[in-house]
């Protein structure tokens, strides 16, 4: 047994190719904790080692619901590297394949949340290389956490001359290319993966264990189920296709799938069954997830078949709305690329409904800097700046700039969703980008565009206390024009900033074409811990 101080080891939790778990408390905490350390006869394998301690980076920088978190790290009294991770009662999904009182609907919600933790993962530079149902725990709340990172990687690592042969990974689970090395893995690898996990989850074999190549319905004796499941099979089918390119091409793409097919069925409880009809949603308009509920109001993606498209409707309390019901009210007939499409809205005594657009692509809040390039950084703040500016056109005024409301449409293109809709202290937004005491205005909105740029560039929110010379030094790293425009939209004083955003696209666009060869791949990297 090892011994690391602060920890008191109770028990062998599991043991892998490389590493040991164990249960353990942590004393200052008096909390469960689970250790993984690498095996002793591993440790002097420098580039296991080195492998091992990646994967406590990795998860580290991750931060998501289903994806188990590293709150700490060392090197035992016996001299092998650790990692602790909170302890889940959980099993794995390996137990749940077993069990034949696991309806097709509880299956569907473990897969829509393994793609969740997948697709953030990817967003990220992050390639897991070895989904199985061995490493997808469920704990007894329904909450699925994928672990064991441990021979993943930053995808973009791989961009040099040099090649990584070495093979890794779970033979049955394993992509065609991965067979070739680690450098031959992408995202599409991980979706094979992916693929031949749901093929195992919900048939209860894999591909190859089918019989004539028939899909295996035996589990499912109810004829509603069983079409159900029919439906499952062409994403199956194109996720472990032997070619990449012929797989989704996103874990997102597959998810949007599964959720098309699963038509609200996963979804345990929720205020849409009872409040849509009173809210006179159009009747045709069918649940898929949740995307968010709390005190305050709650979001809802839904499919439209009329139109065959995907939409979200945000329901707000009306005392919850400041500035909301005007701005919704212009944005109705706005066309802009960096702003979201406002479809529709409506009000009733209770709350106000907005209808807008939906994207598959998350927020800015789901991204680390790590995800992006210097050229990227420019290129989003260029955009916002550019949505703000027609938005300010237009009269309206963001008011509530941050992250989680900066879309992402597409590879290198941003929209600004939720104009007008204030501020509140319920949910994961811990900054609000705003100089305090400082009323809602157009310079306001610049300041908060500087302040998220300048957050994920240096880890920090700009402080109006601090000297100009010491953000500066914060920004030390980026090009010299960038840095210029950044301190200016951040300025304490509105006077000193911008008079308007236009004026920063403007910069921005033609700093890009002059530098371009010189930042565009530069990637952000140590800027902060």
């Amino acid at each position: 047994m090892q011994t690391i101080p602060g920890y008191h080891f109770k028990t062998l939790l599991g043991a892998g190719g490389m590493a040991s778990v164990y249960l353990a408390i942590q004393t200052s905490l008096s909390r469960p904790v689970a250790i993984k350390v690498l095996d002793a006869q591993l440790s002097q394998d420098t580039q296991l080692q080195t492998q091992f301690e990646q994967e406590s980076s990795l998860i580290a920088k991750l931060n998501h619901p289903n994806i188990i978190q590293v709150i700490d790290r060392g090197i035992t009294d016996q001299g092998l590297p650790f990692f602790v991770m909170p302890y889940v009662k959980s099993i794995s999904l390996d137990a749940i394949v077993e069990r034949d009182d696991i309806n097709i609907n509880r299956k569907i919600d473990i897969l829509l949340q393994l793609c969740s933790a997948l697709a953030y993962a990817h967003r990220n530079g992050i390639i897991h290389r070895d989904i199985k149902p061995q490493n997808v725990l469920v704990d007894y709340d329904g909450i699925v956490r994928l672990v064991d990172f441990g021979i993943s990687g930053y995808f973009t690592a791989n961009t040099g001359n040099t090649t990584d042969d070495r093979v890794m990974g779970t033979e049955e689970y394993m992509p065609p290319e991965q067979h070739s090395g680690v450098s031959f893995t992408s995202q599409a690898s991980d979706i094979y993966s992916l693929g031949m996990l749901m093929h195992k989850l919900l048939f209860g074999v894999l591909p190859s264990e089918c019989p004539n190549g028939l899909h295996n319905l035996k589990p499912y004796s109810n004829a509603t189920e069983q079409a159900y499941l029919k439906a499952m099979i062409p994403v199956i089918k194109q996720s472990i296709s032997p070619n990449a390119f012929d797989r989704p091409n996103t874990v997102a793409d597959v998810r949007q799938q599964l959720l098309v097919i699963a038509q609200g069925r996963h979804l345990q409880s929720n205020r849409w069954g009872l409040e849509s009809a009173q809210d006179r949603i159009p009747p045709n308009y069918q649940l898929l997830d949740v995307l968010k509920e709390n005190p305050f109001g709650a979001t809802y993606l839904v499919s439209d078949p009329k139109h065959d498209r995907l939409l979200v409707i945000k329901k707000q309390g009306l005392k919850q709305l400041a500035n909301a019901p005007q701005s919704v009210a212009k944005l109705k007939s706005v066309e802009h690329p960096h702003i979201i499409r406002v479809l529709g809205s409506g009000k009733n005594e209770r709350i106000f409904i907005v209808v807008s657009e939906y994207l598959a692509g998350g927020s800015l809040q789901d991204r680390l800097t790590h995800s992006f390039t210097l050229g990227q950084w420019m290129l989003m703040t260029q955009q916002i700046c550019l949505g703000l500016a027609c938005a300010h056109e237009q009269g309206i005024v963001h008011g509530n700039l941050r992250p989680s409301n900066i879309l992402i449409a597409a590879e290198n293109h941003i929209k600004l969703s939720d104009f007008g809709f204030p501020a509140h202290t319920y949910g994961d937004d811990s900054h609000w980008y705003q100089v305090k005491g400082e009323k809602i205005s157009v310079s306001g909105d610049i300041y908060a565009a500087g302040a998220i740029v300048f957050q994920r560039l240096t880890g920090r929110i700009p402080d109006h206390r601090w000297w100009g010379l010491k953000k500066y030094w914060q920004l030390r790293h980026i090009p010299k024009k960038f840095r210029q425009i950044i301190l200016k939209m951040t300025h304490h004083n509105p006077k000193k900033r911008y008079v308007n955003a236009e004026q920063i696209a403007e910069k921005l666009t033609n700093m890009r074409e002059s530098e371009k060869t010189q930042i565009l791949e530069k990637v952000i990297l140590g800027t902060h811990s």
